[in-house]
């Protein structure tokens, strides 16, 4: 039987066969240049970064292969850490390749792929889907009328359907209470570091995980305050608001996997968590923050008859111990700087909320552009005085005069079909 006669794998192989010492010594070769190539690259810093982003790039693809929602599991978990940090330049008049785009881009190609095949079946569509699609398309409209037009672009695609389409994905790859269980897990932990840098941040006064571009020492001279010494948080989620829009949704969760596990070690390990969580939220000194999750615990007690009990001794320790040390409650520097001080005008909000509306009015279904309020505000001012205003400082109505009705609608159909579909559910059952 001659070489052409023998199937072609096994004829390779043959040819291939080395003597083992040989096969070590080129194995040892390889991975030196490797090490050489590698050290090289990151010799210096543009390359460096680079080399990392690729790595990073080709992990995440690999997570993906493996098993897709350990994909959407890691974006959640490491989105904060590293991604103004991976990037791969993709040249003139294109967006980079930020960690969050690659990622939700790959895990679209590689689940319709393998739908293609028959190896993966979507979730029946709805409404929700439809809404992310056309609040990002909304948001996109306005941006010829915008300050940066390519911002704008950006960031309807980073801010809004990033974030959004994450809902699809856990639609679509959460297939049992197991996935369930691991997906509220990573969201806890992300709280629990979350809140563990908050308290960092506030006992050291230590800013760490900086946007890339933004320098330490600026960032240190530019840290303002609510009051006096209450710092706003800086590092790793941006503000003291993220901080506290992401602990408003990470406590709720934290308590049903507290009530679902069994093992008393877990149990002990998740109140902790939630002990920390609580006291992270509370160094946001963030009000709206504080209402959310207080209005949140409230309606939960009425659908989650575990957490009732929980619910009602909570509310009853902290009556006591406010009614026993309310003297030093009410003359503490928090509740002072944000309780008691400008409640009745929400700190000039009504104004700029006021400015908001009538610019709205003004443009309804299109919108003004995003950063117009900026340069437009002060004339649509109520209040005497005509300078423009630098933030609306309300997500609702910053939509709303950036893309009018086009952006604001399906944005607000996408918070409320999943909260009516849940009510649905829970009356039925």
């Amino acid at each position: 039987m001659t070489a052409f006669e023998r199937p072609l794998k096994s004829t390779i192989l043959q040819r291939l066969r080395f003597p083992s010492k040989i096969k070590g010594i080129l194995i040892g070769i390889a991975i030196t240049n490797l090490g050489i190539l590698l050290g090289y690259l990151l010799y210096t810093p543009d390359t460096a970064e680079l080399t990392i982003s690729i790595l990073a790039i080709l992990l995440i693809m690999l997570i993906i292969i493996n098993k897709p929602l350990n994909g959407v599991l890691a974006l959640l978990m490491l989105t904060p850490f590293i991604e103004t940090w991976i990037n791969i330049p993709m040249g003139a008049g294109l967006p980079d390749m930020s960690f969050s785009r690659f990622t939700v881009a790959f895990l679209a190609i590689f689940v319709l792929a393998r739908a293609a095949i028959g190896k993966f079946h979507f979730a029946k569509a709805s409404l929700v889907e439809i809404c992310i699609i056309a609040t990002t398309l909304g948001i996109m409209v306005s941006a010829p009328l915008s300050v940066r037009p390519k911002g704008v672009l950006q960031m309807a695609i980073t801010m809004h359907f990033i974030p959004l389409s994450l809902y699809f994905f856990a639609k679509n790859l959460v297939r049992n209470r197991d996935d369930l269980h691991k997906l509220f897990l990573v969201i806890t932990v992300l709280g629990f570091v979350a809140a563990s840098y908050a308290i960092y941040e506030q006992t050291t006064g230590n800013i760490l995980f900086l946007e890339k571009g933004e320098s330490l020492s600026y960032a240190q001279h530019a840290t303002g305050y609510y009051g006096h010494g209450l710092r706003i948080i800086r590092g790793l989620l941006g503000s003291s608001a993220n901080f506290g829009r992401v602990l408003a949704c990470t406590i709720p969760i934290t308590f049903y996997l507290f009530f679902e596990n069994k093992s008393a070690s877990r149990k002990v390990l998740l109140m902790g968590m939630i002990a920390v969580q609580s006291y992270g939220i509370f160094l946001t000194y963030n009000r709206t923050s504080w209402y959310s999750l207080l209005i949140s615990l409230s309606i939960i007690q009425f659908f989650y008859p575990q957490f009732r009990k929980v619910y009602l001794v909570i509310v009853l320790i902290a009556a006591v111990v406010l009614w026993a040390t309310w003297d030093q409650v009410n003359e503490s520097t928090v509740v002072q700087e944000r309780v008691n001080s400008k409640v009745s005008t929400l700190e000039g909000r009504d104004a700029r909320w006021q400015a908001g509306y009538n610019m709205w009015r003004a443009k309804p279904i299109r919108g003004w552009g995003f950063g117009r309020y900026q340069t437009e505000s002060g004339r649509f001012r109520t209040d005497g005085d005509t300078r423009n205003f630098q933030a609306i400082e309300n997500d609702y109505l910053h939509i709303l005069v950036g893309s009018g009705l086009l952006g604001f609608l399906p944005y607000l159909l996408f918070l409320l079909i999943p909260l009516l579909n849940s009510l649905r559910l829970f009356f039925r059952t």
